[in-house]
């Protein structure tokens, strides 16, 4: 390997090219050296002093609350300072990990709290980690439900907090965006050069674990999601080597990283490509119904879905929620095209029948991101389930119908709840898209669409609960899949930012793409860094909370 140094949206990288060697990490690679370039030299720190030993130490278990992590945390202080190092007894500890979405994560408790400020810092805690065998995570947003998923317990949590720069090249046709940005922010920047990205639908949600995960977005219709339209990831590898993977160079990691999640590197930039937004508006908004029109809305929904094609600025889902003993359908309405939005003839359906709110009109992206937000508050306890089934209107009737019926007795005095169902259409124009540029690995076939993601989703209060409802959509969601399954209408996909964390996300991606998943992972990371010593997450081998009676598929 050699280094070039490149300029980027007026930050300085140093971008490895690959040479013909066989292997992009040799059998002798030696962290030690690895950080002696970093200019961190283990042997005069002397927190690191009883880890110069000639016996690798990669063989054994990684050590979270004994002195592994105890040395990792201090060396990140030496080398780095207190600004750059959250320690448990400090506001800004508490402080950071209270700013989780989910309460779920705000209970996990890291031995510190690391917040690089360029990528050669992400390289040096990858390679401590190895050194060491301390765990970590990684947070971009914080918006996953499950414990784990961007803190680990005991070991080190990296914030990208301050990796947050939004830059556009000279002919603004690619935004650099740094993965401590939430989406909210990259739009309020690229709006004023009427410009936006593919990326998440709500103002907090992180740029990270969105785009890796897939990533729908208002404008997926016609561009396909968010990981579909990045033109290129900085990564860097479990060797701490910074690559930019891209259709034309390390194509295997680019095509990896559109969809396989965290478990190939820590990408420090995402290049993503931007489309035209005047004025920074779309049109889109919210409309509610009484459950007199719920058969009159599944059946507009279908017609969405399956007739996509007659306008692909056109999107929506639709969340049916239980709330207060009242049973409501609020379809969610999105158009790329401000003007022409309320006029599309694949809104036909839900003007036929009678809404009872209507909030749709043009607006401010930014704006009604922050306003979605809203509508799932911060500091209570989560849970999502998903699956995937044909764009199917009795299936939908059905699942809608069970949800109804069973939600009250099962859940409903449990203080704190919302529940509610969700569908997503995922039209086959949209399906199109994610073959484009090399194709993703998430395994959706155009061939087979439209499709439904369903979402399953509860927030609570207490943690005394998370049994019983987690128990409840567990067993309402096998009952869905089992009507699914025979009806033949079920889809073996699991949308990763949808899922729980029960269910093993990448085994749904098929056979064939989850062995190349893995061999993508094995030439970048012989070493197994990103299945081991980060195990948060959706590893390509299992769930993050494998073995247990919740459902799982």
């Amino acid at each position: 390997m050699h280094f070039v140094s490149s300029l980027f949206a007026g930050a300085a990288m140093v971008v490895a090219q690959q040479q013909a060697a066989p292997a992009f990490e040799p059998t002798d690679f030696n962290v030690t050296e690895a950080l002696r370039e970093l200019e961190i030299h283990v042997e005069e720190i002397p927190t690191l002093a009883s880890f110069l030993e000639a016996t690798p130490l990669e063989g054994r278990a990684p050590d979270r609350k004994g002195s592994a992590c105890q040395t990792a945390c201090a060396t990140l202080q030496f080398v780095y300072g207190n600004d750059h190092v959250y320690a448990h007894d400090e506001a800004s500890y508490s402080n950071f990990t209270g700013s989780y979405w989910s309460n779920k994560q705000q209970n996990v408790s890291p031995r510190c709290i690391f917040k690089p400020s360029k990528a050669a810092d992400v390289s040096a805690v990858v390679l401590l980690s190895r050194l060491t065998q301390c765990p970590f995570a990684a947070k971009s947003g914080g918006h996953a439900a499950m414990a784990g998923a961007s803190s680990i317990e005991g070991g080190i949590t990296i914030s990208f907090a301050n990796l947050n720069g939004i830059a556009l090249n000279e002919d603004k046709s690619v935004a650099s965006v740094g993965p401590g940005n939430i989406w909210g922010h990259v739009y309020e920047s690229l709006a004023t050069s009427n410009r936006t990205v593919i990326g998440g639908r709500l103002f907090n949600i992180g740029v990270g674990g969105l785009t890796t995960g897939g990533g729908i977005s208002y404008f997926s219709p016609r561009y396909g999601w968010a990981g579909d339209n990045v033109e290129s990831f900085d990564v860097v590898t479990a060797s701490g080597i910074m690559v930019r993977a891209s259709v034309h160079e390390y194509p295997d990691l680019y095509w990896a990283l559109r969809g396989g999640g965290n478990n190939f590197g820590l990408v420090v930039n995402f290049n993503l490509k931007t489309i035209p937004l005047p004025q920074g508006q779309i049109w889109g908004g919210r409309k509610t119904y009484m459950e007199s029109e719920f058969r009159g809305l599944d059946e507009a929904f279908a017609y969405v879905a399956t007739n996509a094609a007659q306008d692909i600025d056109a999107g929506l889902y639709v969340v049916y929620v239980y709330t207060g003993g009242r049973k409501l359908g609020l379809p969610v309405f999105y158009h790329a095209d401000v003007l022409e939005g309320s006029k599309s003839p694949v809104w036909a359906g839900f003007n036929n029948i009678t809404a009872v709110g209507d909030t749709t009109k043009a607006r401010v992206l930014t704006e009604w991101a922050t306003e979605t937000m809203h509508d799932s508050p911060i500091g209570k306890r989560q849970l999502f389930y998903t699956l995937s089934t044909k764009a199917d209107v009795e299936m939908a009737t059905f699942a809608r119908q069970r949800f109804f019926d069973t939600v009250a007795s099962a859940v409903g005095n449990v203080p704190g709840i919302g529940p509610n169902i969700v569908f997503q259409a995922i039209g086959t124009p949209q399906l199109e898209q994610m073959q484009k540029n090399g194709g993703n690995p998430l395994g959706l076939d155009p061939k087979d669409g439209p499709v439904y993601i369903m979402l399953l989703a509860a927030s609570w209060t207490r943690k005394e609960d998370d049994a019983r409802v987690t128990a409840y959509l567990s067993d309402l969601l096998e009952e869905i899949k089992a009507e699914a399954v025979a009806r033949g209408s079920f889809v073996d996909y699991v949308y990763m930012n949808y899922a729980s964390e029960y269910q093993d996300v990448i085994s749904s991606y098929g056979a064939t793409n989850q062995a190349k998943l893995q061999g993508v992972a094995q030439k970048y990371d012989p070493a197994q860094v990103f299945q081991k010593l980060q195990p948060g997450y959706f590893k390509l081998d299992r769930a993050p909370t494998p073995g247990t009676e919740y459902y799982n598929i």
